[in-house]
This record gives C-alpha cells, sequence and structure tokens, in this order.
C-alpha cells in the first residue's frame, strides 16, 4: 500500500489488490503469487478519529500520488506490479482532469509529461509541452515557465537516452577493427537540432523564471527540481564534441543554483554543484584549470557532508561516490606514479565507503568488487615481480 503522509488528516491512501495467481513459466515453490493481471486500485480516506470514509480523490491527488508510485519503481521501462499501479493512477488523473477539471490545462499538460517521463513515451511528453507552450501564451506566470523548462529538458533527455540506448546496440554489433563504421556510429551521436532547441527553450524559460522568483516555498522546489533535471540531461553529454552543449546546460545549472536562498546550506545544491563540475572536468585541458576545479569539488562534496549529517546523523553515500569518481579523475592526471597509485587506493576506500552507507545498493556493490578484484590482480602481480627480482638478484650473487 502507498500512501501519500501530510499533515491533514483526511489523506487518501491507495490500495492495490492483486490475484495470487503465478505465471505459467514460474517454478518457484516459495513464490507466493507472481501473475499480477490486471491492477485494480481502490481508495481510503481517514477521518480525525481514524475511521474510514467513503472518499473519490482529486485529479491532482491522483496526479501525486501516481508520480509518488513511479518515483518507488526502480524498473519503470518494465511492466511490472509498480508500473501498472502507476500507469493506472495517470490514467485515472487524465479522466479525472478532462471530466471535471477541463479548464485546468496546466494540470492536465503536467499529468501527461509525468506521465510520458514514467513509462518512457516521448509522445505523451511532446503534448504535455505542447499545451504548456500554448498557456504561457496566454499566462505568463513563474509557475508554467519552470513547467514549460522541465518538460522541454525531459524531453531533451528522453531522446537523448533514446539516442545513448541504439549507439550501445549497435556498437555492440560492430567490429572494433571497424573504424570506418564505428566513425560513422560516433557521427551519430551528435547532439541533434531538436535537442538543441529543447535545452535552449529549457535554460530560456529557466532563466525567466529565475529572474522573477520571489519566496514562494512550492516555486522554489519547483525551481530546484527544473536544475537537477537540467543536470541530468548535461551528464548524458559524454562525447568530447558535446563539450559546448554539456556547458550551456551545466554552466546555466551552477549560475542560477546560487540565486537560490541559502544555497549554501543546502546540501542537495551543493551537491548538484560538485556533480556539474565534476563532468565539466572531463572536457578541461588545462592542468591547472584542472586542478581547481578538482579543489573546488573537494571543499563542494566536504560542505555538503557536514551539512547532510547534520540533518540525517549519517553520511551521505552519494557524495562519497562522487569522491570516488573525482580520486580515480585525479589519479589519471597525476603526473607522479606513486601519487596516482595513492589516489586510486582512495577512490576505491570511497567506493567501500559508500556501499557501506547504501549496503543494499547493487551498482556501488558491482564497483566495490570490480575494484577489488582489479587490487588483488594487481597485489598478485607486485608480488610475482618481487619474486622475479629476489631470483634474479640470488643469480647474481652465485655468479
Amino acid at each position: 500500500m502507498s500512501k501519500r503522509a501530510n499533515q491533514d488528516p483526511t489523506v487518501p491512501e491507495s490500495k492495490r489488490t492483486r490475484s495470487e495467481a503465478h505465471a505459467v513459466d514460474c517454478a518457484d515453490k516459495s513464490c507466493q503469487g507472481c501473475d499480477v493481471g490486471e491492477v485494480e486500485i481502490s481508495f481510503v480516506r481517514k477521518d480525525a478519529e481514524g475511521q474510514p470514509i467513503d472518499t473519490e480523490p482529486s485529479a491532482q491527488e491522483l496526479l501525486a500520488m501516481a508520480i509518488d508510485e513511479a518515483g518507488n519503481d526502480r524498473n519503470n521501462d518494465n511492466d511490472d506490479e509498480n508500473n501498472g499501479i502507476a500507469r493506472r493512477l495517470f490514467d485515472m488523473a487524465i479522466a479525472k482532469y478532462q471530466k471535471e477539471e477541463p479548464e485546468n490545462r496546466v494540470g492536465y499538460a503536467t499529468c501527461l509529461i509525468e506521465l510520458g517521463k514514467a513509462i518512457a513515451v516521448q509522445e505523451s511528453i511532446s503534448e504535455g509541452l505542447e499545451i504548456l507552450r500554448g498557456e504561457l501564451k496566454k499566462n505568463n506566470t513563474e509557475d508554467i515557465l519552470l513547467k514549460l523548462a522541465g518538460a522541454a529538458i525531459s524531453l531533451a533527455t528522453s531522446i537523448r537516452k533514446e539516442q545513448d540506448a541504439y549507439f550501445e546496440k549497435q556498437q555492440q554489433e560492430i567490429d572494433e577493427d571497424d573504424e570506418v563504421a564505428l566513425g560513422e556510429l560516433l557521427e551519430k551521436q551528435e547532439v541533434s537540432k531538436q535537442e538543441v532547441k529543447l535545452y535552449k527553450e529549457a535554460l530560456e524559460h529557466t532563466r525567466d523564471a529565475f529572474h522573477r522568483l520571489g519566496k514562494d516555498e512550492a516555486l522554489l522546489k519547483e525551481a530546484q527540481s527544473v536544475l537537477f533535471e537540467m543536470r541530468s540531461y548535461g551528464l548524458l553529454l559524454v562525447q568530447p564534441f558535446h563539450k559546448e552543449h554539456a556547458n550551456a546546460v551545466l554552466d546555466t545549472v551552477i549560475e542560477l543554483l546560487q540565486k537560490l536562498p541559502d544555497y549554501e546550506k543546502n546540501d542537495e545544491l551543493l551537491l548538484l554543484w560538485a556533480a556539474c563540475l565534476l563532468h565539466q572536468e572531463k572536457f578541461v585541458e588545462d592542468e591547472k584549470k584542472k586542478l581547481e576545479m578538482y579543489s573546488k569539488i573537494d571543499e563542494l562534496l566536504a560542505k555538503s557532508n557536514v551539512l547532510y549529517f547534520s540533518k540525517n546523523g549519517k553520511e551521505n553515500h552519494y557524495v562519497w561516490e562522487m569522491y570516488a569518481m573525482l580520486r580515480i579523475n585525479q589519479s589519471n592526471s597525476a603526473e607522479d606514479e606513486d601519487d596516482a597509485l595513492d589516489l586510486y587506493d582512495e577512490a576505491i576506500d570511497a567506493f567501500k565507503k559508500a556501499h557501506a552507507l547504501d549496503p543494499d545498493n547493487e551498482k556501488l556493490a558491482g564497483m566495490v568488487a570490480m575494484f577489488s578484484a582489479l587490487q588483488d590482480q594487481e597485489a598478485d602481480e607486485d608480488e610475482f615481480d618481487d619474486e622475479e627480482e629476489e631470483e634474479e638478484e640470488e643469480e647474481e650473487d652465485k655468479e
């Protein structure tokens, strides 16, 4: 059961029911039911005394629950139970907007966009984006500007992820020695005109909104969310010829986050800043500039971790994961071999620290296992080299 908690004692809850039957190919004796079947959702509202009462959520409440459900699902591209619940909630919200709030075009567009993001359907995001463009002409507000910016960058992100998936698939099918084919495939990784138009639209509207932002907490939260979405898109631009586009996006994120109130006391914003710099550093060739960026990233991560600890009583695993990536980059740039090895060891320790803080994180577990294996391999090679040196010295002594 997923719940939306807030201070109102009469908040709707969603209940999911499913048949505890089994899929045709299920052979797991411990399985208690894996055939989800059709998703059925009921809603319960409780009064101040905790007694259930009949209720029907509003379109906005349905949308909020759908977003929560989609956020809880780590496999939104798969047709699993959580995805089915989220999709059903989105469909109910859309129907509710159409039937009971036809004049609320912004809410309807938001629903289409969030649905498209949850189930990776570009057409849904695009439809919502077009509606918001029309609404902006009628009512140029900070809220619509931010929603429009978020929609534009979300569509650009979806297009880029689709292109990356195509690139990876084709790369596996091409002979690694076929430089012509690889070169032609790499050219297709160029940022398309559609992407450029979308991310520039997002940057323009975000800047416009930030120039008018006041102290409204909801708008400030949405502004911060848009910056994180822009960061996500920028981090997808990894090829050397992506430098101009990546910097255009990430420079804007860094500039605007510093306009948010008390950004220097916000661990998430400092971590966001560090993430942008860590990605941009990959495009920098000047060693002095690299060292300056390393120092700034180190400073931001340390401050973010302190703020996070003061709020949560523990360190942030994301900070340590970024420390690990930073140390790897520093190791690759180090001129002295001993310094490079020390930094590499620090990176491994940082990954281990991150995994200890988030032990269920499979990605971190994989990184720790990989680097530990490399460490063991290097240790074996060093031991073998030492033995060879000892044998050579013994032979020399005999002579």
